[in-house]
């Protein structure tokens, strides 16, 4: 109220409270910066470092995720690889026991063939020999006809060797 009520006071006089209010302003600047200031700047330094520390832990793991995913490329390069080798090998495979059944199949189509023609033939030389022997009993059956009862036994042997032996001398 003094200051309304002084006629030259201005808008600010110098006086005792303005000097008090001074003093105390610099007293709580001071116990400010002795106590209160290093703290806060201790704590923003290390927020800051905490900051910089979680940045650099980013670009770090930034880093390891891009090595990562070369890596993991890298390897399913060579997982493409190895299938297409393991896909071609068991191709080549199967074609070769492909050719291997065939090449079996027809030795063994050839070994029936063969066995197939020498039992044809062991069964007509067989039939042959049972027609050449039927022949000669129906010549003997006729000859003794013809002649009637006087061939014996022996006689009969030797006209059926020789009737066989005329056989033989035939074409086939």
């Amino acid at each position: 109220m003094i200051l309304a009520t002084s006629p030259n006071a201005g808008l600010l006089s110098v006086n005792g409270t303005l000097i008090a209010e001074a003093i105390v302003f610099l007293l709580m600047v001071g116990v400010l910066w002795r106590w209160v200031y290093p703290i806060v700047i201790r704590m923003a330094e290390q927020r800051e470092r905490a900051i910089e520390t979680g940045l650099q832990q980013a670009q770090e793991a930034e880093k390891r995720l891009a090595d990562v995913r070369v890596e993991v490329e890298k390897l399913l390069d060579d997982a493409r690889v190895q299938a297409r080798e393991i896909a071609d090998r068991a191709h080549r495979e199967a074609a070769a026991e492909a050719d291997d059944l065939r090449s079996k199949a027809r030795r063994e189509a050839k070994i029936l063939s063969d066995q197939a023609r020498v039992d044809i033939i062991a069964e007509q030389d067989r039939a042959l020999r049972e027609l050449r022997t039927q022949v000669g009993a129906l010549v003997v059956a006729a000859a003794a006809r013809v002649l009637g009862d006087a061939m014996d036994a022996p006689a009969q042997h030797k006209l059926i060797e020789h009737s066989l032996q005329s056989l033989e001398r035939l074409p086939q």
